[in-house]
């Protein structure tokens, strides 16, 4: 697995994903043979710190904060719609409290994790999951 496939999969959460243009880079190609190529450019995944830095050098900002900013905008959430947030610890997030607000379906992630449970009870067991009791455990430890 490449670098940007382990970043985008959560497992370099401490590093720093740089997307440079192909306008930017060097005609040798240096920059590039330290990244992977993408459609328009290539992606260097940068170390924690050192990724800070060069995100901050290269654009005048810290990167925690862009990120931050970036994300802060919860959008614009439609009552038609269904949101499922993964994320079960904590319980209630952000997402499903606007999602809430907005008059829209909410599905927690503790529907996710008891799930789990219960497709892995049935498979070792072959019995059918007592799934209501699941819930109320799974909800009562959270």
């Amino acid at each position: 697995m490449s670098k940007l496939d382990e970043f985008l999969a959560g497992e370099r959460l401490e590093e720093v994903a740089l997307f440079l243009t192909h306008d930017y880079l060097d005609d040798e190609g240096k920059i590039a043979n330290y990244g992977e190529d993408v459609e328009d450019g290539v992606v260097l995944v940068v170390p924690g710190d050192d990724g800070r830095g060069m995100f901050a050098a290269g654009t005048g900002m810290d990167a925690m904060e862009f990120a931050q900013s970036a994300m802060g905008d919860a959008g614009e959430i439609h009552a038609d719609l269904a949101v499922l947030d993964a994320v079960y610890t904590p319980l209630s997030t952000r997402l499903l409290r606007d999602a809430d607000r907005a008059g829209a379906t909410t599905v927690d992630g503790a529907w996710m994790l008891l799930y789990q449970g219960v497709e892995a009870f049935e498979r070792w067991t072959g019995r059918a999951a007592p799934v209501d009791e699941m819930d109320a455990a799974v909800r009562s430890s959270l």
